[in-house]
């Protein structure tokens, strides 16, 4: 596919589209691997049209084309099963209100309860000054103290009551990823901002890189995705495009604050 492709791009899309009338954004989209855009009818009378105006085997470009019009398809199905379940992420967060709800009133209802078994209990004495008067002086100290001690007792006994603790609620980690996908072949360039180790790479797929660095990122064309933490980011550009990743944030930057970042080099 390179050798007939390289032939196409020595001519060069305006002179491909002077020939065949095929839009110009289509032809440059083809001519660099680039299949979004247009749709999968269009792409197939496309390669057909250049396959009989120049003679040419394109069949490897069509076989990637349609691959990409497949994923493209099972994209918008999972996307239906993702709507699926954010319903019931939002049925589950409704549940987990009601809970929190309900611990925070039984946990108010225990403290309003301890603070009325906090109270000092008042003793009526007037038992106990009637028995010392009807009993002999020298017991009177004694049986006072123990009328005391055990009504003190018994009071003490009957307001000791055990607060359960709340439950704890560990709150829910979410861990730290970086990858980036592309349904098209593509050409990445990506730096190390603190050691300035600088790497290439053209693929098709998926590409993990460590999200607790610092990268700048450059693509030959954007039409690439980006996830962040499991977060998708979308973009489509036919131009090169440059990216800051910095503390799990992605930014899209301008040359100049590329270069700045990158002590002045564009790459």
């Amino acid at each position: 596919m390179s050798e007939q492709l390289d032939k196409l791009q020595s001519l060069g899309a305006q002179k491909i589209y002077e020939t065949t009338h095929i839009p110009i954004k289509y032809v440059q989209s083809m001519l660099h691997g680039s299949f979004e855009g247009f749709s999968k009818v269009q792409f197939i009378g496309f390669i057909s049209i250049l396959e009989r105006e120049y003679q040419e085997d394109l069949s490897e470009l069509k076989v990637s084309g349609l691959a990409y019009f497949d994923e493209k398809t099972e994209e918008v199905d999972e996307g239906i099963f993702v709507v699926s379940q954010k319903k019931n992420r939002n049925k589950f967060m409704y549940l987990v209100t009601i809970v929190l709800i309900f611990l925070i009133v039984l946990v108010l209802k225990f403290f309003v309860f301890s603070d009325t078994a906090n109270e000092t209990p008042v003793v009526d004495n007037t038992l106990i000054q009637s028995a010392k008067e009807n009993i002999q002086p020298s017991v009177v100290l004694s049986d006072e103290n123990n009328l005391t001690q055990d009504t003190n007792t018994t009071l003490i006994n009957d307001v000791n009551v055990t607060v359960a603790e709340p439950e704890v609620v560990e709150p829910e980690i979410v861990e730290e990823t970086f990858k980036i996908v592309s349904n098209s072949k593509v050409w990445f360039g990506y730096i190390d901002v603190k050691t300035n180790k600088h790497y290439t790479k053209t693929f098709k797929g998926e590409k993990d890189l460590d999200p607790s660095k610092t990268w700048l990122l450059l693509f030959g064309h954007g039409y690439v995705n980006m996830f962040v933490n499991g977060e998708v980011q979308k973009f489509s550009s036919r131009e090169k495009v440059r990216f800051l990743y910095k503390d799990n944030k992605l930014s899209a930057i301008t040359i100049r604050e590329f270069k700045k970042l990158n002590k002045g080099r564009k790459w």
